[in-house]
Formats: structure tokens, sequence, C-alpha cells
């Protein structure tokens, strides 16, 4: 069989998870399987094909089945113990980008829910900065260090297992601190897609029965663990959680500011002590 049959005989998928899917077991680009659709693939490809279409038939991430997703242009390692990076994100590490500079600044930075990695290892790389990367889950930690390795800044990222703030110890704390940690609500989870309830980590996703639980914890002690004159950095879900965060981060002092997405949801508050 021929690889624009097998494109154009899937029906029940996406156009572009069976390209990944092709390309992924064809160990291609998306761009050389598209210059070379017409090979034909031997008995031993196609089934390895058929198995994995077969897997995101039934639901399964393509980022889990090929183990990889791209974000802010660099391939990242991932498993089923961290969230997949998804693009709205990116808009967190573009304001991140724009506080701390793309010089080399000496700048000090805390990446709180590390997960892959994603948010810290980029602006590591981008920025020049040195970042502590945080996460409760230890596999977790372990993707996420095999991603700092891969895209070369192991020597600018630190990795600790802790509950929130746990194991970070008070003191002169952080220029800038970025989390993206979890928010969504009881009321919330039904409606996320059926891939994402079924296999993403729950831990990473569910923030309480009203959502902001988990944020509540981390504004608490964050007085102690940023400077003044520093930046938080939170990803968030939705107008009303930008409300009620937001007037968290008030609480302690700081001033905010909304940013959102390009779908226009509001996605990243900033903080500024």
């Amino acid at each position: 069989m021929r690889i624009r049959q097998i494109l154009a005989g899937e029906k029940g998928l996406s156009r572009t998870d069976v390209i990944g899917a092709v390309s992924f077991v064809c160990k291609m680009t998306k761009e050389e399987l598209l210059r070379d659709i017409d090979s034909r693939l031997d008995e031993a490809t196609l089934n390895a094909v058929k198995d994995c279409l077969g897997e995101r038939r039934a639901g399964k991430p393509l980022a889990y089945i090929t183990g990889v997703k791209e974000f802010f242009s660099e391939s990242f390692f991932v498993s089923p113990d961290v969230l997949i990076p998804r693009p709205e994100t990116e808009i967190l590490v573009e304001e991140a980008l724009k506080i701390i500079g793309t010089g080399g600044n000496r700048v000090s930075v805390l990446d709180m829910g590390t997960g892959s990695g994603a948010i810290g290892i980029i602006v590591a790389k981008h920025a020049g900065s040195s970042v502590v990367c945080v996460d409760i889950s230890a596999a977790a930690l372990r993707v996420a260090s095999k991603n700092a390795r891969s895209i070369g800044v192991a020597g600018r990222t630190r990795f600790v297992c802790s509950d929130l703030f746990g194991a970070i110890k008070e003191g002169p704390g952080f220029d800038v601190i970025l989390a993206n940690l979890p928010y969504v609500a009881a009321s919330e989870w039904e409606d996320l897609m059926a891939d994402v309830r079924q296999y993403e980590p729950r831990g990473a996703l569910y923030g309480g029965q009203r959502g902001v639980e988990v944020y509540e914890r981390f504004v608490r002690d964050l007085p102690g663990r940023m400077k003044s004159g520093g930046h938080v950095l939170l990803e968030i879900g939705s107008s009303a959680q930008a409300e009620e965060i937001g007037g968290m981060l008030k609480g302690i002092g700081l001033t905010v500011n909304v940013k959102k997405d390009y779908s226009g949801t509001e996605r990243v508050l900033v903080g500024h002590g």
C-alpha cells in the first residue's frame, strides 16, 4: 500500500493525526512524507502504521504514541507522566521572555509545576537564565531532565521534587516565578475532551472543587519566595479565574495584568511586586 492510499483511506481521524502517525512510523519528517507520498510501504511498516492509527482511534493522544510534542519550535519528549504542552502556554513563555530579555541577564527564575519542563527549558534557552524547575512528581521531573539535556540547557536548569514551595527555602527569592498549575474545576471535568480525561495525568489538571485551590496555596506562600520588585506569571483557564486568582495576587500587594491567548481567552496573569 502506498502512503497516499493510507492518507486517503483513513476516515476516522484527522489528516494531521494520520500524517503524524505515518511520519513517526516511517521515521520521516512531514515534509519528507508528503514529498514521497507515492512510496509503497512494506508489510512490517504497514502493520506498524495500522497499530499506531488504531491506538489513536482508541483515543490515545498522538503525542503519547510518538513520545514527542513540539513546543516553541523545539521537540519535547512526553509521556503519560506529564501533560502534553499546549500552544496557549506559549503565551506565558512569550510574556516571560519580554520581562527577562534574551541577553543572558543574570535573572533567577522558578518554574513551578514544570511537568515536561517546556516552560522553564525554553526560558533557560532563550533568556540564558538559570531556572529552578519544580514538580511534585518525580516521574515528571525525569521527563523534564531528559528534555533539558536534549535541548542543551542541562547546565542552566535544576530540578526539585516538591509540593509547591515545600522544599523551596525562604530567602532572597526569585526575580521571576512562572507557574502552570492545575486549574480545572470539578464542574468542568466531564467537559474535557475524552482523550485528555482518560490519558493525561489528572493530578496535573484537577485544581480542586472550585479549580483554584492549588493556586490559593501557591499565592499564600509566594511572598517569601519572590523578590521585591519581582514578577509572577500564571497560566489560568477563564475570565472568572482571572478575577479570582488576580484578586489573590492583589491581596498580597501585587499589581496585576491579564494577557489573552490567540482565541481571546484570558490566559496569563502577570503580577508585579
